[in-house]
């Protein structure tokens, strides 16, 4: 194709006019809206970029009503958990033409309400919200959102699901996660197991927290409290919490932990103090994020299917905006699954 000379400002009618095509097939382009083929799509696109052509995406809005964008806002940038899911959900928004927005709340009550309130502006045509609490100025400011959503706590969660509610809610079963974990442990021969339980005024962690409890009910067993260390759910709470543990004159011969960075914090410590795992000590995280399959010994942890959680929320949004789906709110969780590695293997 012959080099054309570049305008200041290019419109769609010179895009459509270098092209060979008409301005409306060039706006359907560039809108995403209807068949194209895509002999048509590549030789447009080719003839914007040897225009630097600049879509106007204040006057496309003004048109189409829609923006474009889809927010995915999470409460932590510095977990690697949520690597997956933000890949899973860019492909998604990718795939329907979409750009998407990250936004860090930093597990925050006052920024979730801030993002609330941008997506009721209008910021973008629809929101992820990973968050870790619900309350009433989070309802409050729902009721007032008129385009789709979708809440994730990463748990199973007592909200959602309901005709009226105005978001969908996709999860996942942490408890249970918890749960096997803990189980696993138990058939390992283990019966004090330290317990690094996260932040205690979050759901997600209080769910967990139970799965930790249920396990020890169903074998018969009683939970010794000192096991238990509450604080946050970053890697330091991991390594502070076993240098709690090996403080007691009855320490434990395994520890769970609520989330894989916990788990590294934790492995942190018994790697300085010159504790072996498993050799010594049993360990077992959640989440199964990719620096656990790279550590030595691996470590046993628990798959909550966050690149899942990510894609079904990102294919519910559009499903939404599109008009496939028109019913009622919509509650999704999926089953979590334990991945056994060296860390938690009984070699005695």
């Amino acid at each position: 194709m012959k080099s054309r000379e570049n305008k200041a400002n290019p419109t769609i009618y010179d895009i459509a006019k270098a092209a060979g095509v008409s301005p409306g097939t060039v706006s359907r382009t560039l809108n995403n809206i209807g068949y194209i083929k895509d002999e048509t799509r590549q030789k447009i696109q080719q003839v914007m970029q040897e225009l630097k052509y600049i879509p106007n995406r204040a006057a496309r809005t003004l048109k189409t009503k829609r923006t474009g964008l889809i927010m995915l806002a999470i409460p932590d940038t510095d977990n690697p958990f949520y690597v997956d899911m933000v890949k899973a959900v860019q492909e998604v928004v990718k795939y329907n033409g979409y750009s998407m927005i990250l936004y860090y709340t930093e597990g925050k009550k006052s920024d979730e309400i801030k993002v609330l309130k941008m997506l009721h502006e209008h910021f973008a045509d629809g929101m992820i919200l990973i968050n870790f609490s619900y309350t009433k100025e989070h309802a409050k400011e729902i009721e007032r959102v008129d385009c789709p959503l979708v809440l994730s706590s990463i748990c199973v969660s007592d909200i959602g699901g309901g005709e009226s509610d105005k978001f969908d809610y996709v999860g996942v079963d942490t408890y249970k996660g918890m749960y096997l974990a803990t189980k696993h442990l138990i058939m390992q021969g283990h019966t004090r197991i330290g317990y690094i339980a996260g932040s205690r005024e979050l759901t997600v962690f209080g769910e967990r927290y139970n799965g930790y409890r249920s396990a020890f009910a169903d074998s018969g067993l009683t939970v010794s409290e000192d096991l238990i260390f509450w604080k946050n759910y970053s890697e330091s709470t991991g390594y502070d919490a076993v240098k709690h543990f090996l403080r007691l004159d009855a320490r434990p011969t395994a520890v769970c932990a609520a989330n894989d960075l916990l788990a590294l914090g934790a492995v942190r410590a018994f790697e300085e103090i010159g504790v072996s795992i498993p050799e010594e000590i049993a360990l077992v995280g959640m989440d199964n994020i990719e620096t656990t399959t790279r550590i030595k010994p691996k470590m046993t942890t628990v798959a909550i299917a966050q690149a899942e959680i990510g894609r079904t929320a990102a294919e519910l949004i559009f499903k939404r905006l599109n008009g496939q789906e028109t019913g009622p709110s919509q509650k999704i969780i999926f089953e979590p699954r334990l991945i056994v590695r060296e860390s938690s293997i009984n070699i005695r």
